[in-house]
């Protein structure tokens, strides 16, 4: 779901930009794979701060 929402954010940035901005694919594909890359990183750093046991449950505690 995590990965789910940043894709959403990302398009939103990529049209927000495509429209504001007038650049093509070229920079608007920057744009979107950037924020995908930053969505990544930040779920593997959350993921090495709260491991999930082995039901998929986040570790309380």
């Amino acid at each position: 779901m995590f990965i789910a929402v940043w894709t959403f954010i990302a398009l939103a940035v990529t049209t927000l930009i495509y429209a504001w901005l007038g650049q093509g694919g070229g920079v608007s594909g920057l744009i979107f794979f950037g924020i995908l890359l930053i969505a990544v990183i930040l779920k593997v750093v959350l993921r090495g701060l709260a491991p999930s046991n082995p039901d998929g449950e986040r570790l309380q505690g």
